[in-house]
């Protein structure tokens, strides 16, 4: 994990893999369902990112040795602790847009992750760095409907942890719920079978017949 987030397998592409699930054509709609009939405004100055991605389930589960080891709490203080005001201000303001800005507009939200200058903060890609204006943010939108949010890296992270923001002093304000949005598991897409290319059917163990041993003959 020392590489997040630029880029390589393992936790970093787990993570951008995540982020896009939850912001896919289909996953889109229902976090938007969750800003509009809850009117809870996800991306507005009383919710933080790390609050965020635990409840959209965008944090990586699966085991990992040597520096990627513990990838979930290093994602996490990444969000809480790491990332600058001017980035978060920046992807909250770009995700608010992708929330109101549907139809022929955004369909979709794809994240991205590239080296920069080891002196310069993370900061989002874009025609202007960091776009927080609606004209600068609609730059970010290509003809197909798809928003990009790059976000440049300076360096990788650091070995510091936070934990899972699972608490109730970690609550956002003017929270609702559900708290869990989603969950990795099911932003994880499934195993295809290789010949049919359709989810494999988890197969149920048979209990093994047991077998009389034959018995001996004696001399």
């Amino acid at each position: 994990m020392g590489s997040l987030i630029p880029i390589g397998g393992g936790a970093d592409a787990e993570i951008k893999g995540l982020l896009n699930a939850a912001f896919n054509d289909t996953n889109i709609l229902i976090v938007r369902g969750q800003v509009q009939a809850n009117k809870e405004n996800l991306f507005d100055g009383n919710h933080h990112l790390h609050r965020l991605a635990y409840r959209l389930g965008a944090y990586p589960v699966r085991s990992y040795k040597g520096e990627s080891a513990n990838a979930k709490g290093k994602w996490f203080y990444f969000l809480k602790n790491t990332l600058k005001a001017p980035a978060i201000t920046s992807i909250k303001a770009i995700l608010s847009y992708a929330m109101t800005n549907s139809n022929n507009d955004v369909a979709r939200v794809v994240f991205d992750a590239r080296p920069g200058d080891p002196k310069v903060d993370h900061y989002i890609d874009g025609p202007t760095p960091n776009p927080t204006n609606p004209p600068a943010i609609s730059q970010l939108v290509d003809s197909s409907g798809t928003l990009l949010v790059a976000l440049i890296c300076p360096q990788s992270l650091s070995m510091n942890t936070a934990a899972v923001p699972n608490q109730t002093g970690d609550i956002d304000n003017g929270e609702q719920p559900p708290a869990k949005i989603f969950t990795p598991t099911v932003l994880v897409p499934p195993v295809l079978n290789k010949v049919t290319r359709k989810p494999r059917e988890k197969k149920e163990r048979t209990p093994a017949k047991k077998t009389k041993g034959k018995k001996g003959s004696r001399r």
